[in-house]
C-alpha cells in the first residue's frame, strides 16, 4: 500500500503534516474528512524513502503492533459483531477510541475499504497490521457467517502466544542480569584495576607470582581485543550473511544439544496452534497448511513442512505424511491421526500445540535451574581469582 505525505489544517487553523499509508488519495481525503481536517497538499512518498521507514509526528518506523494490542482489538471487534453492530461502524468506533496512531489509521483504512465495497478479508489486508492467518480466516468466516467467532478465536490465539512469549522473557531476566553484571565486573577488573596495579609492581622490580603473570597477560589480551572489537563488530554485521547465512544458522539451531529441542518444540507449538486455529475457522487443510507453514522460522524445517502441501492436495492423510517425512514425534502424529479419524483434527492439533508449549516451558525452566547457580559459581570463582592474583604480590611484600 502506498505512503502519502500530506499537509492539512484542522478546525482551529492548526497545520498537520504527516505521512499515512492508505490505498489511494481518495481514501486519504475521506479519512481526513472523518477527522475534521482540510487537505491542501499531498504527494506520494518515493519507494526509496518508504524503504527507510521514515516517520513524522510519532508515526512509527514499522507497521507492527504488539500481540496484546492486537488481541484486545480483535476481541472488541468480535464482541461488537456478536452484539449486531454493523462492521463498518465497528471500525469507526474503535478508531476513535484508540490513541495509537498506527491502529487508528489502520482501522480507518479498513472502514474506507469496506465503504468502497471490498470484502472484510480484503479490507483487513489493506490495513497492514493484521496477520495473514486472520485475513484468510475472515475470508472463510464471511462465507460461513461466523465472523464474530473468527475474531474471538484469533484474539484468544494471540493472547496465548503473548502469554507464552511473556513467560519466556520473564524467566530470562534474572540470569541475563547476573551474567551482564558479572561480565561488566570482570571487564572493569581486567581492563582498569589490573593495569593500574601492574604499573605499581613494575616500579618495585620484584618477581611476580605465576598467577599474577597470568592475570596480567590476560589483561593485555583483553585490552587488545576490546580495541579491535568495534571493527570486528562492524565487519561481522556487514558480512554476516556471507559468513553465517540463514540456512547454516538454522542448521546449527537443529544440531546444538538441548537447545535444538527447545527450538524444535517451539516451532511445533506455533505450527500446530496456527493450523488448529485456521481449521476451526473453516479453511481447507491445504490452504491452512500454506499459512501455518509461514510461522516456521527455521528455513530448513520449513522446506520439509512445505512438502506436505502437495501431498495433502493429492488426498494423502496428514498424519501419514508427517510420519513418512519424520516431521513430528510419534506421539504427536498419533494424536493427529486420531483427530483425522474422529473428525476433530483442529482440537487434536490444539492439544499437540499445548503439549509442546508446556514442553518448551519445562525445558527452559530446567535449563535456568542449572544455569543460574552455575553462572554465579563461575563468575564468583573467576572474579575471586583475578582479585586474589592481582593483590597477591602486595601480601607477599607485607610478609617480607
Amino acid at each position: 500500500m502506498p505512503l502519502y505525505r500530506y499537509k492539512a489544517v484542522d478546525k482551529n487553523g492548526r497545520e498537520v503534516a504527516e505521512i499515512r499509508e492508505v490505498p489511494s488519495p481518495t481514501a486519504l481525503r475521506r479519512m481526513l474528512k472523518e477527522r475534521g481536517l482540510v487537505l491542501y497538499h499531498i504527494e506520494e512518498v518515493s519507494p526509496a524513502e518508504k524503504g527507510k521507514g521514515f516517520s513524522l509526528k510519532g508515526f512509527s518506523f514499522g507497521r507492527k503492533i504488539s500481540d496484546e494490542e492486537l488481541s484486545l482489538l480483535l476481541y472488541e471487534i468480535g464482541l461488537l459483531l456478536g452484539r449486531g453492530v454493523h462492521i463498518t461502524k465497528i471500525f469507526e468506533i474503535l478508531s476513535k477510541q484508540t490513541e495509537n496512531k498506527i491502529i487508528q489509521d489502520s482501522l480507518m483504512a479498513v472502514k474506507i475499504a469496506l465503504q468502497e465495497g471490498k470484502s472484510v478479508a480484503d479490507a483487513l489486508a489493506t490495513a497492514g497490521i493484521f496477520p495473514d492467518f486472520l485475513v484468510e480466516m475472515a475470508r472463510a468466516g464471511e462465507e460461513a457467517g461466523a465472523l464474530d467467532r473468527i475474531f474471538l478465536s484469533a484474539s484468544e490465539y494471540l493472547e496465548k502466544q503473548s502469554q507464552f512469549k511473556s513467560k519466556l522473557f520473564n524467566s530470562l531476566i534474572y540470569p541475563t542480569i547476573v551474567i551482564v553484571v558479572g561480565f561488566v565486573a570482570m571487564v572493569v577488573i581486567i581492563n582498569f584495576v589490573v593495569p593500574t596495579i601492574t604499573r605499581i609492581y613494575s616500579q618495585l622490580g620484584k618477581e611476580l607470582p605465576l598467577s599474577t603473570k597470568m592475570v596480567i597477560y590476560f589483561s593485555k589480551v583483553s585490552s587488545t581485543f576490546f580495541k579491535i572489537l568495534p571493527f570486528v563488530a562492524v565487519a561481522g554485521f556487514v558480512f554476516r550473511k556471507k559468513l553465517l547465512p540463514k540456512e547454516r544458522l538454522d542448521g546449527l539451531r537443529l544440531k546444538i544439544p538441548f537447545f535444538s529441542r527447545v527450538h524444535l518444540y517451539s516451532q511445533y507449538a506455533n505450527w500446530s496452534n496456527t493450523l488448529s486455529l485456521l481449521l476451526s475457522g473453516g479453511l481447507t487443510l491445504d490452504k491452512a497448511l500454506e499459512i501455518a507453514n509461514k510461522t516456521i522460522t527455521n528455513s530448513l524445517l520449513k522446506k520439509r513442512f512445505d512438502m506436505l502441501i502437495d501431498r495433502v492436495k493429492e488426498g494423502k492423510p496428514l498424519s501419514e505424511e508427517l510420519k513418512r517425512l519424520n516431521l513430528l514425534p510419534e506421539n504427536a502424529v498419533q494424536l493427529i491421526s486420531i483427530g483425522e479419524e474422529t473428525g476433530q483434527l483442529d482440537e487434536m492439533l490444539g492439544l499437540v500445540a499445548e503439549i509442546y508449549r508446556k514442553q518448551t516451558e519445562r525445558l527452559i525452566s530446567l535449563f535456568l535451574s542449572y544455569i543460574e547457580p552455575l553462572t554465579l559459581i563461575i563468575l564468583s570463582v573467576l572474579i575471586g581469582f583475578f582479585v586474589f592474583a592481582t593483590l597477591l604480590p602486595i601480601f607477599n611484600l607485607n610478609v617480607r
